[in-house]
Parts: C-alpha cells; sequence; structure tokens
C-alpha cells in the first residue's frame, strides 16, 4: 500500500485545481481494460485507487513491485484532469512550468512560461520545439543558431560539429545498447550451436565503425 500526500495549491493551467481526484482518474484511465496508454503494463500491478481526501491518495497493489515508484515516474504516468481529458491529445493542459501555446503541425510547438506554476520558476520564458523531418538539415540547423539543440545525431555528424569551435564534443558511455535478438524457441535458433555460431560470427567491431562512426563499445551476448 502507498500512500502519497499531493502539494498543495497546484493548479491545471486552465486555472482549475490539483487534486487527488485528478490522481485517482488518471491511474484508472491509464489502466482501464479500453485503455490505449502505450505502457498500460506499467500499471498491471495497481488493485485499487482511493482518494482519502483532496490532498491524500492511497494506491493498493495487488502484489509487490519494486518498479512501482520508478513507473509512477514515466510519462505515460501522468495526471490529466477529466475536465480535459479528451482533448489533450492537441490542447493538452498540465501542472508543469510550461504551458501549451500552439502547435503547428508538421513545423513546430511552441510552450510558454507559466506564471502559476507551483514549483521554483524556469528562466526560459519561451520553448520551442522545431520538427526537423530531413536528417541532413540537423547539424547546419544547430551550426547556424537557428536551433539551440538537438536530441540525436547521426554519428557521422560528430566530425563536422568537432570543426567549429563553438563547441566541445564530449564523448562518453551510455546505457544505449544496439542488440541482435533471436527467438529461442523457433528454429534453428532453439539450438546453442546455432547461437553461439551466430555470436562468433559477429564482427561487432566492423559493425560499429560502419554503422556508428566507430562510436561505439563491443559488448557480449546478453
Amino acid at each position: 500500500v502507498y500512500t502519497f500526500k499531493l502539494h498543495s495549491g497546484v493548479k491545471f493551467h486552465d486555472g482549475t485545481d490539483f487534486n487527488a481526484d485528478d490522481v485517482k482518474f488518471s491511474l484508472d484511465r491509464a489502466r482501464a481494460d479500453n485503455s490505449v496508454n502505450a505502457q498500460k503494463g506499467l500499471f498491471a500491478a495497481i488493485d485499487t485507487v482511493e482518494m482519502v481526501d483532496p490532498a491524500t491518495v492511497r494506491i493498493t497493489l495487488r502484489n509487490p513491485q519494486s518498479s512501482f515508484l520508478y513507473n509512477m515516474g514515466w510519462g505515460d504516468a501522468v495526471i490529466v484532469a477529466p475536465e480535459t481529458a479528451d482533448t489533450n491529445k492537441e490542447t493538452p493542459v498540465g501542472t508543469g512550468p510550461f504551458k501549451f501555446q500552439n502547435w503547428a503541425k508538421g513545423s513546430s510547438i511552441t510552450l510558454i512560461k507559466s506564471d502559476a506554476y507551483w514549483g521554483a520558476p524556469v528562466s526560459l520564458d519561451k520553448a520551442e520545439f522545431r520538427i526537423v523531418t530531413d536528417a541532413a538539415a540537423a547539424v547546419p540547423a544547430l551550426l547556424s543558431g537557428d536551433v539551440q539543440a538537438f536530441p540525436f545525431f547521426d554519428p557521422d555528424s560528430v566530425a563536422q560539429i568537432q570543426g567549429d569551435p563553438r563547441f566541445k564534443v564530449v564523448i562518453g558511455a551510455t546505457e544505449g545498447e544496439t542488440i541482435l535478438s533471436m527467438n529461442n524457441k523457433k528454429p534453428p535458433f532453439d539450438r546453442l550451436q546455432v547461437r553461439q555460431a551466430i555470436s562468433f560470427a559477429l564482427d561487432r567491431k566492423a559493425i560499429i565503425d560502419g554503422a556508428s562512426a566507430g562510436l561505439g563499445v563491443p559488448i557480449g551476448s546478453h
């Protein structure tokens, strides 16, 4: 059983109060039989969600789940208001430091600072997320100052960025892995010798050099 005490004075961006009823609604909605939540399985261990009072929620699990609190931190567990749940797909309403302003489909999404945010104020007045469909345009957009950040770059772009003195490129390890997986129940992968042969045949270094410009570390078998 988990009991959560909610922050007081929290409001949604449309001015309505955030309370325990919103939490119950959101979690019940995410785990419902007809839920379309992409990570519905995260909530499978929940048995009941109770509103103890406007600032308290009690969640009872069917069985112990060590990852429960971690799961509640996923974006798929975000709390939404019943009043706006059906329209959040195109005009989302939340409680965070930025609120939705505009979505130019296929072009950009703009968020502006929420003056009613309950936490520490943010430094930016606005954040615009550009939709760049041409991967080759990512680096030029960054180097020209048209955008300030990109979440991912093609490994072949690293040398180009390193050549600009305004940027410092830091290369380190991550938890990201690229693996070749097999269904061990299907022939011929049900034979240990076949799986071992594939593992021995793979030139991991050559794959990294060819697919990731050498920016990677060979890993062992899973």
